[in-house]
């Protein structure tokens, strides 16, 4: 039962910080989680500490939890990893993925259109994951889809720390269009190279705004 609560209170406390009710720079407490989320302290204290696993939070006795601003280098060396694998799990899906499938894909990219449209920030970034990790899945390779899902845990956080999908939502919307056309085509090649080059600029701006970000007056990177 412990396991669960402190699962349950992992999973609300990472809705915060995705979704920006905690900002980066931010201090709270196991306290106010607890009383905001009504779980007790214990599995409040677990969860966070599994997030400071993941470099996600800093803990700091006596003060409470920070949600920390990504290391420009540590962020730039995951997305490009990420670039490479899911570049390759493209390849792999155009190559394995029946019409049925491809189908479910194209679902879920006009459902991307639709978060643009209403500028719904958090359902775009939900899409977006379901975008990737559709593709991903296709590719018929579960160690491939278990190392990449690793990395989305910390970009994830990275894009939301500093609120970088809904800056480029429209942009990425037509690239992922582009991804799916060629899947649809069954150019192999070709959708690798999208999705290496779709996350490459994807890394490129993501570093530009954190640096804005993090120079900016009135921020807190530390």
């Amino acid at each position: 039962m412990a396991d669960n609560r402190s699962e349950l209170a992992y999973n609300k406390i990472k809705e915060f910080l995705l979704s920006g009710v905690i900002k980066p720079g931010q201090k709270f407490s196991a306290y106010e989680l607890s009383r905001k989320l009504g779980i007790s302290r214990t599995p409040i204290t677990l969860a966070l500490k599994k997030l400071e696993q993941e470099k996600v939070v800093d803990i700091i006795p006596q003060v409470g939890c920070v949600f920390k601003y990504p290391d420009p280098q540590e962020a730039r060396e995951d997305f490009l990893i990420r670039a490479i694998l899911e570049g390759f799990a493209a390849e792999m899906a155009t190559v394995h993925a029946n019409k049925k499938e491809i189908g479910e894909l194209r679902r879920i990219f006009n459902n991307s259109i639709a978060c643009v449209s209403s500028n719904d920030r958090v359902a775009y970034a939900a899409s977006n994951r379901a975008f990737h990790l559709k593709i991903v899945q296709l590719s018929q390779m579960p160690r491939l889809e278990e190392l990449i899902k690793n990395f989305w845990a910390t970009t994830g956080y990275f894009a939301a720390s500093i609120d970088f999908l809904s800056q480029r939502m429209e942009l990425s919307v037509q690239e992922h269009g582009e991804i799916l056309r060629a899947i649809e085509e069954k150019e192999a090649t070709r959708a690798r190279y999208l999705v290496e080059s779709h996350l490459r600029q994807c890394t490129d701006a993501f570093c530009k705004m954190l640096l804005t970000v993090k120079t900016a007056p009135g921020s807190n990177p530390e």
